[in-house]
């Protein structure tokens, strides 16, 4: 133990080595398998062989390469058995979130057993399944079924929610459905103690009109949240105060460990004063905070939190001074031992980055002098730093800023640290033994009141969205922080700034852009221009609950800070207009009028139009009586580059469209019927001549687009191919001579991650 303290006052091989760790554990994750990769583990080590503590680093490293491998293996490398052979696998579930109650229901489950091998409950693979079964699922329930699986993948496009990622953060590594009509449930009525602890907030606050504000800071379960107050509480900058983190870890501690000082000295305890107190107050408010993420059911947040706040405690009371830096240092490694994949998830650097801000306030500020003046004037202060420090990662991951944010917060987290989760504390331990609704609908209707002037914020101050942020800025703003902070020539920063400045100006712009989304089996294209955009199709809707306009094109509209002003639909069947409704309910029903003047039943009008300097013209059909062959097709172009978007037509229209005389020679082009063989005709192939042809189809989908026949054919005219399903979102840009294809599986794949 002597040893183990001597070496822990010399710190600086444990801090080479962590940091080793952690930069191992970045460079595995996001480059393993690259020549990235390979250039930065010849360079440590070369470094170590010149310089001594970079050996240390270079161990870290190695350990770190190994680790990631290990977990991969462990937790991640699991296989479908005999995915060629048998369609329906026999298996034991656990379900774990009900996604939606509809039939059918989509759940999240915990595979225990699949085809004779059982898996531990820490280690058992996750699955999405449908169920359409006579009994009705919840959470808890147990049970053996027949399912059909597949590897997790899903829709990939730029700037919106990754579900592939999320999937993967989540341990989520299959996806199904599960084939019994009649389920046997094993044990329905079984609930856990998080499960019981969860039921017992839902009825203690079940009259109040806050239940879902009150369920979330308790247990961390945003289910009972409506779309309308996650909007609202991200637009404020105020979802950190839901997601349990740091600020909940310390409250929940500073509470256990205010109440044991409280019972110490009201019974006058008799322990000598060799005894150190604050450790016992400390370690007792450790435990509250354990219980509490536990009933949180281990929230990655949380879980962070309290390792950062056990590695802290640890620190202070084995060095015997507050050694912030080093205890921010060894939790973030135990975090990525815990999980290295958790570098995914853009909270870490959140989290980490707000502690190492505060910290670094805290140094430079009087905040434990006893003046309320003082006391305000720091958080005033924390506030500001945090908001500067953080708005790099907010720009980059969220696409926008809270302004109100910065002045809501000064009132909100002393609000929630003085008043709203110590109340709600004592609320849910007294309503064990007591019937005390009177005083919760008191507090709640009190709390009610302010939660109504949060909408009468003015929208422009409550979000500013200010498009995509390249990640070299983010890289740049923060070499140019620490910069203005640590050196003391401070005009020295204007070197990285300068460079970025050059960087952004000596890019070339496109002059205009196509993107064709991901979006399954259906089609949604965006054409960009000066910000203003011009939108075909809106891919297609499940269920009247799983909408690709929604999930995709409107946020893609929104991070993107895009202007709508013209939209058009090719035809009315569900692939290409499954959206639709959900588009003008958005707000957006005018920009149709252009091309749909009456109503979307019938076919376009033929129009030329100018978009932003762009020509837009729009062909005519002799009615051929089928949707598909009165699809709208409609050919955009400059005096350069051009995009042919054809719908659903056949070989019919095809024929038509060339009998009409007119130019369809196009630079891109949408294959007809997402690479249907009734489409794509020789002709037509040869008069629209592309340069590089799109099929918009599902990956491996139930009619295998595009056909092979169809692929043949625009070889012979060495057409480049793309296929979303295959290369996920296709985004092409338009430049003075030429143009440039990115895919979103080519700029953001994953090595861990399987197709």
């Amino acid at each position: 133990m002597d040893r183990f303290f001597s070496h822990l006052k010399q710190p600086f091989t444990s801090v080479w080595i962590s940091l080793g760790f952690v930069i191992g554990c970045i460079a595995t994750v996001f480059y393993y398998q690259t020549l990235e990769f390979t250039v930065f583990t010849i360079f440590i080590v070369i470094v170590s062989a010149y310089f001594k503590p970079f050996l240390n680093v270079l161990l870290g490293f190695i350990c770190a390469i190994c680790f990631v491998g290990l977990h991969f293996y462990v937790f991640y490398s699991f296989e479908i058995p005999k995915p060629d052979e048998k369609y329906a696998l026999d298996s034991t579930l656990i379900v774990e979130e009900v996604i939606s109650d509809k039939k059918p229901q989509y759940i999240k489950v915990k595979i225990v057993a699949l085809e004779g091998s059982n898996f531990s409950d820490f280690r058992a693979p996750k699955a999405m399944l449908s169920v359409n079964s006579a009994q009705p699922l919840i959470v808890g329930d147990e049970f053996s079924a027949l399912i059909h699986l597949k590897h997790f993948r899903s829709n990939k496009n730029f700037n919106v929610f990754d579900n592939e990622r999320y999937a993967f953060i989540s341990r989520i590594l299959f996806k199904g459905k599960v084939l019994n009509k009649n389920l046997n449930i094993i044990n329905s009525d079984k609930q856990s103690i998080i499960l019981d602890y969860q039921h017992f907030l839902k009825n203690t606050y079940t009259d109040t009109k806050l239940q879902w504000l009150y369920y979330a800071l308790l247990s961390g379960e945003k289910s009972l949240m409506s779309y309308a107050d996650k909007q609202l509480m991200q637009s404020l900058g105020l979802s950190h105060l839901l997601a349990i983190s740091g600020l909940h870890i310390g409250l929940i501690f500073s509470f256990g460990y205010l109440f044991t000082r409280f019972i110490f000295a009201k019974i006058n305890s008799s322990i000598g004063q060799s005894f150190n107190l604050t450790l016992y107050y400390s370690s007792c408010g450790f435990l509250v905070a354990m219980v509490y993420v536990y009933l949180s059911d281990f929230l990655v947040s949380a879980t962070r939190a309290l390792i950062m706040l056990g590695c802290y405690l640890l620190l202070y009371f084995l060095a015997k001074q507050p050694l912030r830096w080093r205890s921010i240092l060894f939790a973030l490694v135990i975090v990525l031992i815990v999980n290295p994949f958790n570098l995914l998830n853009p909270g870490l650097y959140f989290s980490f980055l707000a502690v190492a801000i505060i910290f670094t306030v805290i140094n430079k500020l009087p905040i434990l002098n006893t003046r309320i003046k003082n006391k305000f004037i720091s958080l005033f202060v924390i506030q500001i730093a945090l908001f500067i420090g953080l708005l790099p990662l907010s720009l980059y991951f969220f696409n926008g800023v809270s302004i109100a944010g910065l002045i809501i917060n000064l009132i909100a987290i002393p609000l929630l640290s003085i008043i709203i989760l110590p109340f709600l504390i004592v609320f849910t331990l007294l309503s064990i033994f007591l019937d005390i609704s009177i005083l919760i609908n008191l507090f709640d209707t009190g709390l009610y009141a302010l939660f109504k002037l949060l909408n009468e914020i003015p929208g422009s101050l409550r979000w500013i969205t200010t498009g995509r942020i390249d990640s070299i800025f983010v890289v740049f703003t923060y070499i140019i922080m620490l910069m203005v902070y640590f050196l003391p020539y401070k005009w020295l920063a204007f070197i990285p700034a300068i460079t970025l400045l050059l960087n952004y100006w000596l890019t070339e712009k496109s002059k205009w852009q196509l993107h064709v989304f991901d979006v399954g089996h259906g089609l949604m294209a965006l054409i960009e221009k000066d910000k203003q955009v011009l939108i075909y199709d809106f891919g297609p809707s499940y269920f009247n609950r799983f909408s690709r306009t929604r999930s995709i094109l409107l946020p893609y509209i929104k991070a993107n800070n895009l202007t709508v002003k013209t939209a058009i639909l090719s035809h009315e069947d569900n692939d290409h207009a499954g959206g639709l409704q959900h588009f003008i309910d958005a707000g957006f029903g005018e920009t149709l009028q252009q091309f749909h003047p009456k109503n979307t039943h019938n076919v376009c009008e033929v129009i030329n139009i100018d978009f932003a300097g762009l020509k837009v013209q729009s062909f005519s059909t002799k009615g051929f009586g089928n949707e598909n062959d009165d699809s709208c097709v409609v050919r955009v172009s400059d005096n350069t580059h051009s995009v042919l978007l054809t719908g659903d037509i056949s070989k019919a229209r095809e024929a038509s469209l060339l009998a009409d005389n007119k130019s369809l020679k196009s630079t891109v082009m949408l294959s007809p019927h997402h690479g249907s063989d009734t489409s794509s005709s020789v002709n037509f192939i040869n008069n629209v001549a592309p340069q590089v042809v799109i099929h918009s189809s599902a990956y491996k989908g139930q009619w295998e687009f595009p056909k092979p026949l169809v692929v043949e054919r625009y070889n012979q005219i060495n057409a480049q191919q793309f296929t979303t399903g295959v290369e996920g979102q296709i985004s092409i840009k338009f430049y003075a001579k030429n143009l440039a294809i990115e895919t979103a599986r080519g700029q953001e794949s994953y090595w861990f991650i399987k197709d």
